[in-house]
């Protein structure tokens, strides 16, 4: 019964486990964002201000990380398209960019 279960649970579309290339997995592992996702930070002030744009070869996508409060929701950036613009108040501070 077990068995069946697990096969038909494979052919609706379920798997037991995740597959990944290898840059894929290491990039997913270490969590850090490409260097190639380039970013300018105004933190002058109250509030920071934070343009992110993609110097990388295909689409990024990424979350702003943030110190004293919640991170950024996942934002993806095609290869060369215009930057995006990201705001937030003090206490809160930059703390990187993460792959999603």
């Amino acid at each position: 019964m077990r068995a069946t279960t697990i096969a038909m649970l494979a052919l609706a579309g379920f798997a037991a486990t995740t597959v990944a290339t290898p840059a894929h997995a290491a990039a997913a592992a270490s969590g850090r964002a490409p260097s190639c996702l380039a970013y300018t930070l105004d933190d002058d002030g109250a509030q920071d201000e934070l343009w992110v744009w993609n110097n990388c070869s295909k689409g990024v996508e990424f979350r702003v990380r943030l110190a004293n409060g919640p991170d950024g929701v996942c934002t993806y950036k095609e290869p060369g398209s215009r930057y995006s613009k990201f705001t937030w108040e003090w206490p809160q501070r930059f703390d990187g960019l993460r792959t999603c």
